[in-house]
């Protein structure tokens, strides 16, 4: 059995970090999709109101790729943490 002690260590490092700071990330994303929207509705020929819909999409956006980023992280940390798959006479199987 292989020691995996020092990347669960790194995966929870990477979790309180990443957690610690969504709280200051969420809102300033939020922000600047939303500028980027509103600079996209003042310079084309958009309707002036803004979209509920569309604000709701780049909400739902922001909070999706941080979701992803973080499954991402832990997902490559914990890569090394799996066995590599042994052929029947105990060697690497080819990749």
């Amino acid at each position: 059995m292989s020691d995996s002690r020092g990347p669960s260590l790194a995966i929870v490092a990477v979790a309180v970090v990443l957690f610690a700071s969504l709280p200051f990330l969420i809102p300033p994303l939020i922000w600047l999709v939303l500028t980027g929207y509103a600079l996209t509705k003042a310079i084309g020929t958009a309707p002036d109101s803004a979209s509920p819909t569309s604000v709701l999409l780049a909400v739902v956006s922001v909070v999706t790729f941080l979701t992803l980023a973080i499954a991402g992280a832990f997902w490559a940390i914990g890569r090394s943490m799996t066995p590599k798959k042994r052929g029947r006479d105990g060697g690497e199987l080819p990749a």
